[in-house]
């Protein structure tokens, strides 16, 4: 990797920034795909492709592929399965930008099961930032819209187990690093997609599986960019900036699939994603978290790659 992107990326924000982007991109390859594609044939595709490039980065430099906390491990790879398979659903039968919206409110929802399964303190304070953000995320399920279908359920649906995915990073983070977390998932969610594949399987053409390979390498890597976002610099600092991803994938819409938001959606996604940024933000200046979000990974994370 040249030394000056190198150096671009060891910028919190920056590789926060490439991280929302190559999400977004990924979420537009899936949604290229749309039905066309069986969903879980599109998730065994995802998950297969970082498995391996995970798996070759860990062997390369001797990181064991067994975790030690196997529990927690098997509840964070089950939940981010879920949570995958449901986005993609609803990235496949809706907007790329109100998907990515509600997929992106998990930070509500993390902070709820903090406060039910890790016991943590829920301040009076937060409600209200909690409140408006949920609001945000009934505008754009709005009741007398098009979107209020099982496409908009199954993106709140995605958005709450991604949440108990990350409940249990912060968990795993004092027993096990980055790439076994992300192996397990990946690995788990390949294993899982597999049977329900074969039943409902399509023969790709040229085109469709350069799309589901390179939703596996655009998710890779915007995984890793995020990881090293958050180990070169404080979580309340470049958390906010993966949001971008929301703008990204409203612009990846328009542009590729004549997508145009309504005022509803725009205020929903303002509300959701305004909301979710002040709650993190304020969360952290009242009591400071134990443990980073996400874990730092072994050694560097983009070196693995080089």
């Amino acid at each position: 990797m040249p030394s000056k992107i190198r150096q671009l990326l060891d910028q919190g924000p920056i590789a926060m920034l490439a991280s929302a982007l190559f999400f977004a991109l990924m979420g537009a390859m899936v949604k290229s795909l749309g039905q066309d594609i069986p969903l879980f044939q599109v998730t065994f595709f995802r998950a297969m492709v970082s498995a391996l490039l995970l798996g070759c980065v860990m062997w390369r430099r001797g990181i064991p592929l067994k975790g030690k906390n196997q529990k927690l491990l098997l509840i964070r790879a089950l939940s981010g399965f879920t949570a995958m398979a449901l986005n993609f659903y609803a990235l496949a039968r809706m907007g790329l930008g109100d998907a990515s919206v509600l997929n992106q409110s998990s930070p509500v929802f993390v902070l709820l099961f903090s406060w039910i399964f890790l016991g943590e303190r829920f301040y009076r304070s937060l409600l209200f930032l909690t409140l408006v953000s949920f609001l945000g995320i009934v505008l754009i399920l709005r009741p007398t819209g098009h979107v209020f279908n099982m496409a908009g359920l199954a993106g709140v649906g995605g958005a709450v187990f991604a949440a108990a995915a990350y409940v249990a990073i912060r968990q795993l983070h004092q027993t096990d690093s980055f790439w076994t977390m992300a192996f397990y998932f990946m690995a788990l969610a390949a294993l899982l997609s597999f049977p329900l594949m074969l039943l409902t399987w399509k023969t790709p053409n040229l085109t469709q599986l350069s799309l589901l390979l390179g939703s596996g390498v655009f998710g890779t890597l915007g995984q890793l960019l995020m990881t090293l976002a958050y180990k070169n610099e404080e979580a309340s600092w470049v958390a906010p900036f993966s949001y971008a991803g929301a703008l990204f994938s409203f612009c990846l819409g328009m542009y590729f699939f004549q997508e145009t938001p309504d005022l509803h959606t725009l205020a929903g996604a303002g509300l959701t994603i305004g909301g979710g940024i002040l709650l993190m933000v304020l969360r952290r200046r009242i009591q400071p978290p134990l443990a980073r979000e996400l874990p730092v990974p072994d050694g560097e994370v983009l070196e693995g790659l080089s």
